[in-house]
């Protein structure tokens, strides 16, 4: 009984593992989408563009703009169109995002 809890416990590990490295190299992918969309003046806004990737528990992407007025620039304002840049990185790109994770998955 302990050897089948052993395995068990590798095979949890190894699916955390392959879901880490998936969040990891999906984040890298949609930050280069995000600077590609990002509205330029001075390029600050672009130079914020992240993302952070929670390894335990339960993990998930964040992808970030910590930049004061990136809000306003995404979501626009009643004298400002919006300029989107997060959500187009992710929702313009879904057939990437699934192949990446599938090459991570399936060991490429």
């Amino acid at each position: 009984m302990g050897r089948g809890f052993n395995r068990i416990t590798d095979f949890i590990g190894l699916t955390d593992n392959k879901k880490y490295e998936t969040l990891i190299k999906v984040g890298e992918f949609c930050k280069s989408k995000m600077d590609e969309y990002a509205a330029v003046d001075t390029g600050f806004m672009r130079s914020r563009n992240n993302y952070e990737v929670t390894k335990y528990f339960n993990q998930k992407l964040r992808l970030i703009n910590d930049c004061p007025y990136a809000g306003f620039v995404e979501y626009g304002t009643y004298k400002m169109r919006a300029q989107p840049f997060i959500r187009p990185a992710i929702y313009n790109h879904i057939s990437e995002i699934n192949a990446i994770a599938r090459g991570v998955w399936n060991g490429l």
